[in-house]
């Protein structure tokens, strides 16, 4: 089945599902969801927004921040500054933010989370603590007492986020080779056109001794490499997922992971990478990667 759309004087297929057309003198498709209520729920970005403004209105805050959506519109993000700050180090301040997300492609739902700023060089944080998370499908209708108790769990949980980098900083990785690799495993470099160079640079910004990387400073990294040497043109969605696995460093259970652990699984799988590839020289990350992994297995006491 083919609907006509006057607007854009052309003919679109119809699916099973429906075809969402944003509002405007262009219109855009945002995306392709169910027909049926019992199974899809609109639920419109603006409602969202609101949700959250009311949230904010029940504390003594003025917040600030922006609204982005893809191109197609079938995606937004939104962080809002709650003026709320903390300072996990001297001189190095953080300001919480609510991040919120939703999209209409068929499977995205709502998701508040919590997110930062480290002011010192702009850096972009978000979810590291899930007991401040919230979410919810479109296969329920719009839950604005999600985005209350997201501002609330935001604002009451100062001192949880405050701990969670204290500790961050106390727990270190093996030496910066191992701290690379770890960024690799989860996917910072998918964002940077040179993903090794660019990420011994945020390393070497942000940690203070090579030989003993901690945690929070490996993070910062994370955050740098996305903050300051993406491309311009990555939609702030895919920025937001790359955030998002980069707080694997701060995030394990109720707690932070443990380094070692951390380190042996991204060290082991990239050594099993490497293992399977037909020409390991040509795909390492840098000169003697190899032997530079056989010596972290060492470490770990993994066999080679």
């Amino acid at each position: 089945m083919y609907a006509y759309h006057g607007d854009l004087d052309a003919w679109e297929p119809v699916p099973w599902r429906d075809s969402l057309w944003t509002d405007e003198d262009d219109p855009q498709l945002a995306g392709e969801v169910s027909s049926s209520t019992d199974f899809y729920n609109v639920i419109q970005y603006g409602d969202i927004l609101e949700a959250i403004g009311h949230g904010v209105e029940q504390h003594d805050l003025n917040p600030e921040g922006h609204v982005s959506l893809s191109e197609t519109r079938h995606k937004m993000s939104a962080k809002v500054g709650l003026e709320q700050s903390i300072e996990p180090r001297e001189g190095d301040q953080i300001e919480l933010q609510l991040h919120a997300r939703s999209g209409h492609s068929g499977y995205h739902g709502v998701k508040y989370d919590i997110g930062a700023e480290r002011l010192v060089c702009s850096n972009g944080m978000t979810a590291f603590v899930a007991e401040h998370s919230f979410e919810q499908t479109h296969g329920e209708p719009f839950q604005p007492q999600l985005a209350y108790h997201a501002v609330d769990s935001m604002v009451d949980g100062v001192d949880t986020v405050e701990q969670r980098l204290a500790d961050a900083q106390e727990r270190e990785l093996m030496n910066l080779d191992e701290a690379l690799l770890v960024l690799y495993d989860l996917g910072i470099d998918e964002l940077l056109e040179n993903p090794t160079p660019d990420l011994l640079t945020a390393l070497h910004e942000e940690v203070e001794d090579t030989d003993a990387p901690t945690l929070y400073e490996t993070y910062n990294a994370a955050s740098y490499a996305l903050t300051h040497l993406t491309e311009e043109d990555i939609p702030e969605y895919a920025l937001d997922d790359a955030y998002e696995r980069a707080a694997g460093l701060l995030e394990y259970g109720d707690g932070i992971p443990h380094p070692e652990i951390l380190g042996e699984n991204a060290v082991t799988n990239r050594a099993t990478q490497l293992l399977e590839s037909d020409d390991p020289e040509e795909e390492e990350y840098w000169e003697d990667e190899t032997e530079s992994i056989r010596e972290l297995l060492d470490v770990h006491e993994v066999d080679a």
